[in-house]
């Protein structure tokens, strides 16, 4: 097959083209140079010119768009938050348009997303469950509306991947926080007692290869199907890099730090991946324990 990852040199885009690439003809569209990683993978830069877009997507067989502004990268200032959402609403909006101009009809596309679509709440919620009333949701709900709006009438199957908090040593929060745990810094936000809803990297790269091969269709919950709280998940990370984690982080303090961000922090999502679990997929990583055991073994 040829498959497009647009957002391919991205953390999760990445692993995903390492575990495709054996097997398939893969196009990356990214900022870095024009590029021939090696016989079947290449770089595409992607710009405003909309014929780079068609070259690159013509014939695919499956598209995957994981382009987005990291939520992480600094504070929600008014202009962060156009920039956070304009960055997902710009590239669905060049992909379908070439689409449209070469007129092809992959026969599927996965969109990212994210666990931010929901209210956060203790309560369980699955795919049926509406979105919040907060800023991330807002993103998403716009994120995915576009998506669905662009991409329904051009593919015969529409996948909206919504991904929990990755777990991966080499990027995201493992990379920002081990750090601090290592130094005896590690901390747990609050009462600890919210929700956790993580997913490791390799159960991201296999459901998506999953769902490529599958029929399923749809929104998609990409959290592993454990319940852990903060307290679980810094604990368990403390004892996997051998240091106490004794010391408690006030939600005034994180407030103060992250400002409007501290949500992700302080407030529970307690999220299922029914869809998938219901088809059978089968969570390489379903505690905790094991996946960041096997993200620090090879340090």
């Amino acid at each position: 097959m040829k498959i497009v990852v647009a957002g391919g040199t991205g953390s999760i885009g990445s692993k995903l083209v390492d575990h495709l690439k054996h097997k398939h003809n893969i196009t990356i569209l990214s900022r870095l140079r024009d590029n021939v990683i090696s016989e079947n993978v290449r770089i595409v830069t992607y710009s405003n010119n909309i014929e780079d877009w068609c070259y690159s997507l013509d014939k695919a067989d499956v598209v995957i768009n994981l382009v987005g502004e990291s939520i992480n990268n600094k504070r929600w200032s008014k202009k962060q938050k156009i920039i956070i959402l304009n960055s997902r609403l710009d590239s669905i909006a060049k992909i379908s348009k070439a689409l449209k101009a070469i007129n092809h009809k992959p026969k599927l596309i996965i969109n990212a997303s994210a666990v931010g679509y929901y209210a956060y709440s203790d309560k369980p919620q699955d795919e049926s469950n509406d979105n919040g009333e907060h800023f991330l949701s807002d993103v998403c709900f716009h994120w995915e509306s576009k998506a669905i709006e662009e991409f329904s009438s051009k593919t015969d199957r529409l996948v909206i991947l919504r991904i929990g908090v990755v777990l991966d040593s080499d990027s995201g929060i493992l990379s920002k926080l081990s750090f601090l745990f290592k130094c005896g810094l590690g901390a747990i936000i609050g009462s600890g007692k919210q929700s956790f809803p993580w997913i490791d990297i390799d159960d991201v790269v296999g459901s998506a290869i999953y769902i490529i091969n599958s029929n399923i269709k749809g929104p998609v919950n990409l959290v592993a199907p454990a319940k852990d709280t903060n307290y679980s998940f810094s604990k368990k990370l403390g004892r996997v890099l051998n240091r106490p984690v004794f010391l408690r982080m006030p939600r005034f303090l994180i407030r103060i730090i992250l400002g409007e961000m501290s949500q992700i922090a302080i407030k529970s999502l307690n999220i299922n991946s029914k869809v998938l679990l219901d088809s059978g997929y089968k969570f390489k990583f379903s505690k905790i324990d094991k996946s960041l055991k096997k993200n620090y073994t090879k340090e």
